[in-house]
C-alpha cells in the first residue's frame, strides 16, 4: 500500500483492514484463506510494480509469491491473479505486455511452489486424488450437479448472478460507506483515469467474477477483495479526517434524516426480511448472548447510532472514524469471540458423536452414508468408512447421515430404524439434522 499510494495511505489502509471483522474472524482460525489474501496481495503488488517500472525482478517476485499463494489455497490464486492483471492490462490497452511477465526463474519457482504438492499427491494417490480432490472438490464446486449429469443447481439464476455482488458490501463492513464515497468521488473527478485506481478496482472485482459461475457459494471467498477495497478507501478517509468540523447544510441534514428514518424502518422490518438460514441463526445467537437480553442490545445499538448521527450532522469526520474504529475493535475483542463460542456450543455434534460411539462400541459396524460428516467423525474415536452404494449396506450396520440422505435411503426401499438424531453444523456453513440409522436384520423384519 505504501508503495502504491504513499506511506500515510498505506498505514491508513492497514488500519482499515485490521478493523474489518470479516477478515479478523477468519484470521483467528486455522484456515488458509487469510494466508491466501496475504500472499496474493504480495503477488499483485509486485505485478503492479512490474507494470509501472518494467523490472524483470518484480515479475519474478510476483510469480514466486503467486506460487506460494497457490501452495496455500490451490488454483484459485492464479485465477484471481490472472483476472486482476488481465482486466487491468485490457483497461489500459496493454494486453500485449502480459507475456513479458513470465520469466524463467519466476516460472520455475511457480512450478515448484504451486504445482509441486499436486505432483506429489498425484504420484502418491493417483486416481483417488483426481476423483476426490480435482473432480470431487474443484469440478463439483464449479459445475454443481452438471458434474454428475444433473441440473446445475436447484437455486434460481438470479441467486447465482447476484450473490457475490450483494455480499461484497457486507463483507467490507463497517467501512463500506467510505468505499462507496471514494468510488463516487473518483467518478466525479475523473479518478478512474488513474492506473492505480483501475488496478485496485480490477483486484476488488476479481473474486466476484471468478466465483460467480461456481454452484457452491460462500461469502468468505470474497476475502481477497478486502486489501484492494482498503487501499481504495484510504486516501478518502485521510482527506475526511483532515477536514475541519462544520454543520451540514439544510439539504444535507434532510438527507441525513431521511437516511436515519430508512435505517429505523429497516431495523423494524428485520424480522421479516428474507435472510438466509445462516444469517437468521447468527442473529438468534447474537440475541442470546446480549448481557441483558435483546432489549439491552437494541438500546446499545441505538446509542451508538445516535452518536454517529451527531458526528455526521456536524461533519466531525475524525471523531466519527475514531468512534467506528473503537466500536469495531470492541466487537472483535469481546462480542465476536463470545458469539463464536455460543454458536459453536449450539451447533456442536460432539455429544451426538460420543453417544453413537458408546452405543456401538467396536467391533460393531459404524459408517457414514452419502457424505462424511467431519463434525461427527472427529469425536467418534475410531475410523468410519463412507458408503455410497446400497450393496455395501449389511444388516445390523449403523449409519450416520444427514436427514435428507436418510430420507432418500428409506425411500429407495432400504429398511432401517432411526435410533438417534441431533441438529448442528454439518459442514463449513450448512446446519441441519443428522440421524443415526440401523439397517434392519432378518430377525427385525420377522
Amino acid at each position: 500500500g505504501a508503495d502504491l499510494l504513499g506511506a500515510p495511505a498505506g498505514l491508513a489502509a492497514a488500519a482499515l483492514l485490521a478493523t474489518t471483522p470479516a477478515l479478523f474472524t477468519h484470521a483467528r482460525v486455522a484456515r488458509p484463506d487469510v494466508l491466501l489474501v496475504l500472499l496474493l496481495s504480495l503477488a499483485l503488488g509486485r505485478a503492479f510494480r512490474w507494470w509501472r517500472d518494467g523490472e524483470r525482478r518484480d515479475a519474478t517476485a510476483a510469480l514466486v509469491w503467486l506460487g506460494a499463494a497457490t501452495f496455500a489455497k490451490g488454483p484459485v490464486a492464479p485465477v484471481l491473479f490472472a483476472l486482476t492483471l488481465g482486466a487491468f492490462l485490457a483497461w489500459q490497452g496493454e494486453l500485449r505486455r502480459l507475456p513479458r511477465l513470465v520469466t524463467a526463474p519466476g516460472l520455475a519457482a511457480f512450478a515448484v511452489l504451486g504445482l509441486g504438492w499436486y505432483a506429489a499427491a498425484l504420484a502418491g494417490w493417483g486416481r483417488e486424488f483426481v476423483h476426490a480432490h480435482l473432480v470431487g472438490r474443484y469440478l463439483r464446486n464449479l459445475a454443481g450437479g452438471l458434474a454428475a449429469g444433473g441440473a446445475y443447481s436447484p437455486k434460481p439464476l438470479a441467486y447465482h448472478l447476484l450473490f457475490y455482488a450483494k455480499h461484497l458490501p457486507a463483507i467490507a463492513l463497517p467501512w463500506t460507506p467510505f468505499a462507496v464515497l471514494a468510488l463516487w468521488q473518483a467518478w466525479r473527478t475523473g479518478g478512474f483515469r488513474d492506473p492505480r485506481l483501475r488496478f485496485l478496482v480490477c483486484w476488488a472485482a476479481a473474486p466476484v467474477v471468478a466465483f460467480t459461475p461456481a454452484e457452491w457459494k460462500l461469502r468468505y471467498y470474497l476475502l481477497p477483495s478486502l486489501p484492494a477495497l482498503a487501499l481504495v478507501m484510504a486516501p478518502a478517509v485521510l482527506r475526511l479526517a483532515a477536514e475541519p468540523a462544520g454543520r451540514l447544510s439544510s439539504r444535507g441534514l434532510a438527507a441525513l434524516a431521511a437516511g436515519a428514518a430508512g435505517l429505523v424502518a429497516l431495523a423494524v422490518a428485520a424480522r421479516s426480511l428474507p435472510l438466509s438460514p445462516s444469517d437468521r441463526s447468527t442473529l438468534d445467537a447474537l440475541a442470546g448472548i446480549a448481557p441483558a437480553g435483546p432489549s439491552a442490545a437494541i438500546a446499545g445499538i441505538g446509542f451508538v447510532a445516535g452518536l454517529l448521527l451527531v458526528a455526521l450532522a456536524w461533519r466531525a469526520w475524525a471523531p466519527l472514524l475514531a468512534l467506528v474504529a473503537t466500536a469495531t475493535i470492541l466487537w472483535m475483542a469481546v462480542a465476536q469471540p463470545a458469539l463464536e463460542v455460543a454458536i459453536s456450543q449450539r451447533d456442536s455434534l460432539k455429544s451426538f458423536a460420543r453417544t453413537v460411539a458408546a452405543r456401538y462400541p467396536p467391533p460393531a459396524q459404524l459408517a457414514f452414508w452419502g457424505d462424511t460428516i467431519r463434525a461427527v467423525a472427529v469425536y467418534v474415536g475410531r475410523p468410519m468408512p463412507t458408503f455410497r452404494r446400497r450393496e455395501d449396506l449389511a444388516p445390523g450396520l449403523a449409519l450416520v447421515a444427514s436427514e435428507p440422505a436418510v430420507r432418500d435411503l428409506l425411500g429407495a426401499g432400504v429398511v432401517g430404524f432411526p435410533m438417534l438424531s441431533a441438529e448442528g453444523r454439518l459442514g463449513n456453513v450448512a446446519r441441519g439434522r443428522v440421524v443415526l440409522l440401523e439397517i434392519a436384520t432378518g430377525r427385525d423384519l420377522d
